[in-house]
């Protein structure tokens, strides 16, 4: 069935029609009951506040992390939906707040309904498993590349995601620790230090209160 929706639709046309956002819209619409207001506090594992298997969460405000297969993965910043897995059947995900975040909880059922009842929603599903994949794929190739431009790729990817512009500066979020920094990049916390020394020596990085500053 996908072969054939991407014979149809280019998946540029799928993600400027059938996106997150229009998808969040007509869901607030159509549910048969209204969202959730939650907070979740900073360093709090979804599990321990939500029921993951029934409930998808649409991240307001925040700084999160996926884990896929108990591996820190994905940090999201933007608004979207966390844990649409949920509705493809495929395997349970858990989520970290790495700061307070705010959420909108929509039932599992909702969301299935609706995104099984059009065509807009099979192809808005099409779009998000492809780019899960490809994302996924591009994050078990990161890992086979060496350490150090394995881990500036991922400061790269966080100065991008949730990074505070400041000229031609970059300053991360204070959340993103020097253990949480070797668990993305699977590396140990002894070989950030050293990597972060070195990135200082070429003017790669600076640090600041504790805050890690990507230059140019």
């Amino acid at each position: 069935m996908y072969a054939e929706l991407e014979q149809l639709y280019n998946m540029s046309t799928i993600r400027n029609n059938f996106n997150q956002e229009r998808l969040f819209d007509e869901l607030l619409t159509v549910s048969k009951q209204e969202p959730i207001s939650v907070t979740i506090k900073k360093d709090t594992l979804f599990s321990k506040k939500l029921d993951l298997n029934e409930q998808i969460c649409f991240l307001v405000e925040g700084i999160t992390c996926s884990y896929f297969c108990n591996i820190p993965a994905k940090i999201t910043a933007h608004s979207q939906f966390l844990n649409l897995e949920l509705v493809l059947g495929t395997e349970s995900i858990d989520i970290e707040a790495f700061t307070d975040c705010k959420l909108l909880i929509f039932n599992r059922l909702d969301i299935m309904e609706y995104l099984f009842s059009t065509q807009e929603g099979i192809l808005f599903l099409f779009q998000y498993e492809k780019e899960k994949k490809n994302f996924l794929f591009d994050r078990v190739n990161m890992l086979h590349q060496k350490g150090y431009p394995r881990l500036l790729k991922i400061m790269e990817e966080l100065a991008e995601e949730c990074g505070v512009p400041v000229g031609n500066e970059c300053v991360l979020p204070k959340s993103f620790t020097i253990k949480r920094l070797a668990a993305l990049s699977s590396l140990s916390t002894h070989t950030v230090s050293l990597f972060h020394e070195k990135m200082i020596q070429e003017k790669v990085i600076k640090k600041t209160g504790g805050q890690i500053i990507l230059l140019h």
